[in-house]
């Protein structure tokens, strides 16, 4: 079990836990989990709509404060290591580039409320992943940014790509995939000792069309955008390919359990997502008053 799975209860654990959570890859669910297995007041939150000035603001934490924290949890870059008293460990989980690339677009477009809503009802599919400036952001964030830039725009290169291969080797105790999110949960029972009672997805685009629905060659134009995302998904799947097979027997109980957990969270639905949004809002406003 990782040291990091200690002090659930409050006490102080030896190394804090950091949540990289990338866009539209089913970070929200996990945010949700982690909500969970946590003391709500001992994990920050990046805010996911003012995710840059909230990270910024957290980098400006005295030390004592930042040494109160077990978890870091938000769309944020690699790096955040470098800047805490404790010694921490990282988690992500990453998506097919070519499916993430098609869930962002329709997303922002069936969200009224999102702040790129308007300017999706005037392109298509292709016009977005031609235009946009997020591509590879995958890649991006995990790689690392100075804190001065802004970590989800700009433009991506081999050198990008290999730092982010490095951080993922070396600085991440767990690397999932969106696509294997119940085999990626079951690894963090094992690696972390988290409890999964229960267990529902969150924050789910709807209406969107399946990645086989999608013309060939629009997928071969988001694949060719998305290089860099594509190379670093390929690589991501053997670290957790390798992770699987060095916990495989300890993971085969745990998917059990998890399917017990979602069938729980089903039949009390409205009480588990009222209280899992209680206890997000404990940690939000948390974060923020500590801002």
């Amino acid at each position: 079990m990782d040291a990091a799975a200690n002090g659930r209860n409050g006490s102080v654990t030896p190394r804090a836990l950091i949540f990289v959570h990338l866009p539209k890859c089913g970070g929200t669910t996990l945010n949700r989990l982690i909500e969970w297995e946590y003391p709500p007041t001992r994990i920050f939150s990046v805010d996911p709509s003012f995710f840059r000035w909230s990270y910024r603001r957290l980098l400006k934490w005295p030390p004592h404060r930042l040494a109160r924290m077990m978890v870091f949890q938000g769309h944020m870059p690699f790096g955040l290591h470098t800047r805490l008293p404790q010694p921490a460990t990282y988690i992500t989980v990453l998506r097919d580039p070519i499916d993430r690339g098609i869930s962002e677009y329709y997303y922002a477009l069936s969200r009224v409320v999102h702040p790129e809503h308007r300017k999706m009802k005037q392109l298509s599919l292709e016009e977005y992943i031609q235009a946009t400036p997020y591509a590879n952001v995958q890649t991006k964030l995990l790689a690392g940014q100075d804190p001065g830039y802004d970590f989800l725009s700009g433009e991506c290169s081999d050198e990008v790509l290999a730092r982010a291969k490095a951080n993922l080797s070396q600085h991440f105790s767990l690397v999932g995939l969106t696509e294997r999110f119940e085999e990626t949960l079951a690894l963090a029972k094992v690696i972390f000792g988290w409890r999964v009672q229960n267990y529902a997805s969150f924050n789910v685009t709807k209406g969107r069309p399946r990645k086989d629905d999608v013309p060939g060659e629009m997928r071969d134009a988001i694949a060719e955008r998305y290089q860099y995302d594509v190379q670093l998904y390929d690589f991501a799947r053997q670290l957790f390919e390798q992770n699987l097979a060095a916990h495989a027997e300890a993971v085969g109980k745990e998917l059990t359990k998890i399917e017990q957990a979602r069938g729980a969270a089903n039949g009390a639905s409205y009480y588990f997502r009222s209280a899992s949004a209680a206890r997000k809002a404990i940690s939000r406003m948390h974060s923020y008053l500590n801002l």
